[in-house]
Formats: C-alpha cells, sequence, structure tokens
C-alpha cells in the first residue's frame, strides 16, 4: 500500500513539474517574443534609442543611434552620453538629475558628426523602475533636429528682414523731414549771407577816404543799405534758423546712431550691452509706426551692463514694441505703450506694456506657437514671438511672458539673467 502511494506522490510531482516547465518556457518564450518586438522597434526606429545603466554607462543603442553619432556599437558601449554630447554638458546635468530621482529630463545640444559638419539634437531621457521604485535603467531617445535649427535660422533671418521692410519707410520719413528743413534753412542762409555781404560791400566803399561826399549823403546809403536787405527780420531769423539746422543735424545723428545699434552685428560670445541703451535706439527706429497710433513713454532704471547678444535682444524689443503698436492700432482708438527697466535681484527685467484689445483666452496658450498670429493675413507671420522667446530662453537663459487682460491690453515681460547665460560645466563620469 505504501508503494502505490510513494507511486501516486512521484507521478504527482513529476506532472507538476512538466506544468511548471510548460508555464516557465510559455513566459520564456513570451519574454523572447517581446524582446524580438522591443528590438525591432528600435532597428526600425529613425530616432536614435539608447539605453544607459544608472551610472550613466551606455548599455545598448539601435542603428539610428549609429548613424547619427556615427559610432559603431561596441565603440559605444561603455561611453557616457556626455561623451557624445559635449557641447550639452550643463544641460545634461540637469536632465540627469531628474532622471535619477525618478522623473524624466529633456534638452538640445549641439555636437560634430564624423565628417566634421555641426548637428543639433533633442534628448529625452526616462527612467526604468523596479519594483522597489528604484532606477533599474535609463532610455534615451535622440531626435536630430539639424534641419529644424536650419529652418529655424532661416526664419530668424526672414523675420528681420521683415521687420526691417517694415521700418524702412518709417525711417525714411523720421530722416526726410529733419533733413528738409536743414535744406530749407541752409538755402535761407546762404541768402541772407548774399544780402549781408552787399551791405558789407556798401560798408567797405564808404570807408574809402578817397570817396569825397559828405557825411549824410553816406548815412543814407547805409540807411538804403540796410532797408533793402530787412536787417531786423534777418538778425531774429538767423540765430533761428542756425539753431534749427544743428538740431535737425542732431536728430538725424540720433536716427543713425539707433540704427548702428539696431543694426549691430552682435558677437557669438555673449558680451556686456547697455540694454537701456538698446531701447532707446529701438524706439528711435520705431517711433513713425509707433507715433501713428499711440503714445510712448519710458521709464528706465540704472542698469547693470547686462551679458547678452545684445543684436538678438534688439530683433526681441522690435518685435515687442511693433506687436504693441499693432494691437492699439486694431482698436482703432489712440492708445499708449510704455517701456520700462528694473533691476530684480540677479535680474534685469524689461516690460512693454499697450493698451491693446488684450489676447483672448483661448488664444494664450498659442501666442508663442511657431507661425501662429492674430495679425491679418499679410500683416503677421507668426514668427516673431517663438523666435523672441527662443532668443530669450534658450539664447540667454531667461524668460519671456505675458500678462493680458482683454479691453485693457498686454504687458510683456522679459526677464534677462545679468550675469548672461550660465556657461556649460564638466559633466560627471557617471552621466
Amino acid at each position: 500500500m505504501n508503494a502505490l502511494s510513494d507511486k501516486a506522490s512521484d507521478d504527482v510531482s513529476e506532472q507538476g513539474l512538466s506544468a511548471r516547465l510548460a508555464a516557465a518556457e510559455q513566459e520564456l518564450a513570451a519574454t523572447r517574443d517581446q524582446l524580438q518586438h522591443c528590438a525591432a522597434v528600435m532597428a526600425a526606429n529613425d530616432d536614435a534609442i539608447i539605453t544607459l545603466s544608472p551610472d550613466g554607462r551606455i548599455t545598448h543603442w539601435n542603428a539610428a543611434a549609429e548613424q547619427l553619432f556615427g559610432r559603431g556599437g561596441d565603440e559605444a558601449l561603455g561611453q557616457t552620453l556626455g561623451t557624445l554630447l559635449p557641447g550639452g554638458a550643463a544641460a545634461l546635468a540637469g536632465a540627469w538629475s531628474s532622471v535619477v530621482a525618478g522623473g524624466r529630463g529633456a534638452f538640445d545640444a549641439a555636437h560634430v558628426r564624423n565628417d566634421g559638419s555641426a548637428a543639433h539634437a533633442a534628448v529625452t531621457l526616462s527612467a526604468v523602475l523596479d519594483d522597489g521604485g528604484q532606477v533599474r535603467a535609463v532610455v534615451g531617445v535622440v531626435r536630430d533636429i539639424s534641419d529644424y535649427k536650419i529652418r529655424e535660422a532661416e526664419f530668424h533671418q526672414e523675420s528681420k528682414l521683415e521687420s526691417l521692410g517694415r521700418l524702412s519707410a518709417g525711417l525714411a520719413h523720421e530722416i526726410n523731414t529733419p533733413i528738409q528743413y536743414v535744406g530749407d534753412n541752409a538755402r535761407f542762409l546762404e541768402e541772407a549771407y548774399q544780402e549781408l555781404i552787399r551791405v558789407v560791400e556798401v560798408y567797405r566803399s564808404l570807408l574809402d577816404t578817397s570817396n569825397p561826399i559828405g557825411w549824410a549823403e553816406r548815412q543814407e546809403q547805409v540807411r538804403i543799405a540796410e532797408a533793402g536787405i530787412d536787417f531786423d527780420y534777418l538778425q531774429k531769423e538767423i540765430p533761428s534758423a542756425v539753431e534749427q539746422t544743428l538740431e535737425g543735424i542732431e536728430r538725424v545723428s540720433r536716427i543713425v546712431r539707433a540704427m548702428k545699434t539696431f543694426s549691430h552685428p552682435g558677437h557669438q560670445e555673449q558680451v556686456p550691452a547697455d540694454l537701456n541703451e538698446a531701447l532707446e535706439a529701438t524706439v528711435t527706429v520705431t517711433r513713425h509706426q509707433v507715433s501713428d497710433v499711440a503714445e510712448l513713454t519710458m521709464d528706465l532704471a540704472d542698469l547693470p551692463p547686462v551679458m547678452c547678444n545684445i543684436a538678438d535682444l534688439n530683433q526681441v524689443f522690435l518685435n515687442l514694441i511693433v506687436n504693441a503698436a499693432d494691437a492699439i492700432e486694431e482698436t482703432g482708438s489712440r492708445g499708449a505703450i510704455d517701456v520700462s527697466t528694473a533691476v530684480d535681484g540677479d535680474d534685469v527685467v524689461v516690460r512693454i506694456s499697450d493698451t491693446g484689445g488684450g489676447i483672448p483666452e483661448d488664444m494664450r496658450a498659442k501666442i508663442f506657437d511657431p507661425f501662429f498670429t492674430t495679425k491679418d493675413v499679410g500683416r503677421g507671420s507668426g514668427q516673431g514671438l517663438p523666435l523672441a522667446r527662443g532668443v530669450v530662453q534658450e539664447g540667454h537663459g531667461g524668460s519671456l511672458t505675458l500678462d493680458t487682460v482683454v479691453g485693457q491690453g498686454t504687458t510683456f515681460t522679459v526677464r534677462l539673467p545679468i550675469d548672461g547665460r550660465p556657461a556649460p560645466g564638466p559633466v560627471e563620469t557617471r552621466t
């Protein structure tokens, strides 16, 4: 009886073991299918997909990554992402801090291809957590955005050309007005000079002692000469004409200086610049556009030099002031634009406010989207504000925000760090 019981028990054990083995094989097959599917997805993806260990070492990457970085898998394994993207060192460090905490991180960075050409990449890092919530691995998706950056630069240039085109007529008017009255005054002074010279010639002839005429006759000739030129009128108008001419010359000089400041080619690197001077120059070159629709006031605080690319910021200020004038013009009533600066801790703040119609709530989330515009067809390309935000945020480490009330107006606030965008720092070996 015991032998039969033992045999039955053995049969049950073998059946249980077989069932467990079959289940394990099924699970293994399912896992193998999942891995093959994942591998196929990674291989077929146009984006570079990279897996990294918790200490930041590359453990796997797909064919797109090999093509993007020009390195084979064996060459990349064990390397850090920082060695592939040295231009994004500071951004990578910040993104990695978010990832190791179990979150996500994203940044853009430049890198150099095998042929020596520059490329740009958008990187997204995501943490893979185990059951205990610990980071088991990190997945990075890297997309080549070089073409997008090229188009962005082209759009930036087109936006500049569009703005300059809109300014040209106004600048011609601004310069033509003082030049016209400088010319009128110059012609008046030329005529007055000829008349005064004729009187001087009479005086000189009367001083000739060889001319035997009496004192009374000399006086009469002087009176006639002076009466012929309206001496009192010239005495009053000549100083006024000279003063107006000098004012006109100074006005033209200011416009030329403003254009020189506004069109400054800038530098690749950040250099100290006077933001108040830049704003004054921008106001000068936009005066004709603004003066037709609004009164513009400036309240400029004492600012320290700000590390920046002033040429790009000039374009930002131009877009914001022109947009303010357009917003007021659309209301059909004359309004006001206020430009102010202030120091706030380690930042400089520039505010440009208008009394336009404000921005409806359903449009506020789109206002910085490329090609989105609230203006009529032909008046706006939708490039100005997105490029302005890119210059301020990506180019200078600052922020561009808006505060708007429908029916009352809008205020755009540019916040810039006085010391400029932080320079890339060294990347830790684990990232």
